[in-house]
């Protein structure tokens, strides 16, 4: 769900140009596999494509290029910082939910996994996940207004990314 909604807010916001939304999981299990049903249909309910999601596993290689890496649980943060090689790439990872000040407040980041639930499962993790992504969004747009205002600080680097 994640990355359907944080990619098409991406897209609504104009920063499609600058951001790269991807999704994996820290295991094969599903790999090439499309999203479950459920969740497109849920999704579909809210306005949003998952038709062409497929599912691909983390490669660790990614922490290079990647700013930001979100996990769902924190099984899924302890996973990931086994498989950070370094302590910036330990520093990139961050729980979903924590970008939602309403769960902050609450002290529920995790976000629940409907795999095993009904409808209504589906329902509230997506109602977690959008929140969730409304925040990631605007720090997103904070991070770019920051490299690009050290950009026009610094006239002799504008070619760093």
């Amino acid at each position: 769900m994640g990355h359907v909604i944080l990619q098409s807010m991406v897209e609504d916001a104009g920063l499609a140009d600058h951001v790269r939304v991807s999704s994996s999981g820290t295991g094969d299990w599903h790999v090439g596999e499309q999203a479950d049903p459920r969740t497109v249909a849920t999704l579909a309910s809210h306005g949003y494509d998952a038709s062409r999601h497929r599912a691909r596993e983390f490669d660790p290689a990614e922490f290079d290029e990647l700013d930001l890496v979100l996990a769902s649980d924190s099984g899924h943060v302890r996973t990931l910082r086994r498989l950070a090689r370094t302590p910036d790439d330990r520093g990139k990872i961050r729980l979903v939910r924590e970008f939602d000040p309403e769960a902050v407040a609450a002290g529920t980041l995790e976000t629940d996994d409907p795999w095993y639930g009904s409808e209504e499962h589906f329902a509230r993790c997506f109602a977690e996940v959008e929140a969730a992504c409304r925040g990631i969004l605007a720090h997103i747009r904070d991070q770019l207004d920051s490299r690009l205002a050290g950009r026009l600080d610094d006239k002799v680097d504008w070619e760093r990314s």
